[in-house]
């Protein structure tokens, strides 16, 4: 509830449960509401968390190409010594550190958001 001038505005969330047809089902619903309820909650709730991970995977296989080695621009030496390796790992290093690589990484704990998965801070792609 939220008072603003002189109304008052109410926020309400309405579950949808859909069940097979059985004899005295409405008698059942009444005297066990808390538990009905409970049931439509968490079936609203796999269907909003499927819908926001298939988002989020969507996003993930977007960026995917990002981070494919050779889009990179990173060049590999041709020699063997530790010195030669040394400038091409500092560069792998800061890719996998890099903003697209913490962008992928915020995409991935969506989940663990407090508002999942009615209420998301999607991450912005860099």
């Amino acid at each position: 509830e939220e008072q603003r001038g002189e109304t008052t505005a109410y926020t309400a969330i309405a579950w949808d449960l859909r069940v097979p047809w059985q004899e005295h089902l409405e008698e059942r619903i009444g005297s066990n509401q808390e538990s009905w309820f409970r049931i439509a909650q968490d079936a609203a709730y796999s269907l909003a968390s499927s819908e926001v991970r298939a988002v989020r995977d969507k996003m993930l296989a977007d960026s995917d190409a990002s981070m494919a080695l050779d889009r990179l621009g990173l060049i590999v030496p041709s020699g063997s010594t530790f010195t030669a390796w040394l400038s091409f790992l500092r560069g792998l290093g800061l890719v996998l550190t890099g903003k697209i690589a913490l962008y992928r990484q915020a995409l991935r704990d969506i989940p663990q958001q407090p508002g999942f998965p009615y209420d998301i801070e999607w991450p912005e792609k860099p």
